[in-house]
């Protein structure tokens, strides 16, 4: 089956414009135009409609490619292409939405860490990472070990907030 023109979801405005245009003609570069059509196609769609010639322009009556249009939107193919791009923005919309509600993830716990820092609380850490009163340490040697580090560190606060929080808590703060 040959592809849907592009331009059936263009067929209303171009109705719209079609008929608040006061000229009584229409020719090729317009229907380029309205349509967003190149001129090959423009000219296929005029020739089976040309009411006069002038030299080498084919233009045809307004009221006639009103006419035309209208049938070409009142069709099953525009019927069938807009039901299609409806269902095709309702799955966009709806990807888009599982896509902002699902937090995003920027790393997988292993599960040797997962078990020392359920096990093990803040004494699981990995080597590197320190939680003083006041101060948070994370020594690195490059962006991922940095992250599997605060992913660590991050599980330990999940698993225990009161032990954070006292490990965290400044003399004043008590």
């Amino acid at each position: 089956m040959p592809d849907k023109p592009r331009w059936l979801n263009r067929l209303p405005e171009a109705l719209a414009t079609l008929e608040a245009s006061p000229l009584p003609w229409v020719e090729r570069s317009v229907l380029e135009t309205l349509l967003g059509i190149r001129r090959r196609r423009a000219q296929q769609i005029l020739s089976a409609l040309a009411t006069e010639r002038r030299g080498k322009r084919v233009i045809v009556e307004r009221a006639v490619l009103l006419a035309h249009l209208r049938r070409l939107a009142a069709g099953d193919a525009t019927f069938y292409e807009q039901r299609r791009r409806e269902r095709l923005w309702q799955q966009v919309a709806q990807a888009r939405r599982q896509w902002m509600e699902a937090p995003r993830v920027l790393l997988e716990p292993s599960p040797q860490m997962v078990r020392a820092v359920y096990l093990n609380d803040f004494d699981g850490l990995p080597e590197g990472v320190e939680v003083a009163p006041g101060r948070i340490t994370v020594t690195f040697g490059n962006a991922e070990e940095a992250l599997e580090k605060l992913l660590a560190l991050a599980l330990a606060i999940g698993q225990n907030r009161e032990t954070f929080e006292e490990r965290v808590a400044l003399a004043s703060d008590t």
